[in-house]
């Protein structure tokens, strides 16, 4: 769980830099999904972990590249955060 928090605040201020939600999708998702492979998951549940949280980020990105400022940004930012980090 920790380096899912560490990857999320890298990717948050990869958003900040690059107003665009690919890059820092692929920068949460890409190390959580290389440590699960080396943690010894299954093939395929890590196939159907890896869209799920393909899926999950880019929408969450996307609606804070769209909502980028105000109360929305930051509801979005700490809920959408928690479900990444805790759920998916």
């Amino acid at each position: 769980m920790l380096f899912k928090i560490l990857f999320l605040f890298g990717a948050l201020k990869l958003h900040d830099i690059k107003v665009e939600p690919l890059s820092p999708t692929l920068l949460y998702c890409i190390p959580i999904l290389l440590i699960s492979l080396f943690s010894g998951a299954s093939f395929l549940s890590l196939f159907v972990g890896a869209i799920i949280m393909l899926c999950v980020s880019y929408i969450y990105f996307g609606l804070l590249t769209k909502f980028n400022q105000g109360a929305e940004y930051f509801a979005i930012m700490g809920v959408g955060g928690a479900v990444l980090v805790l759920f998916i």
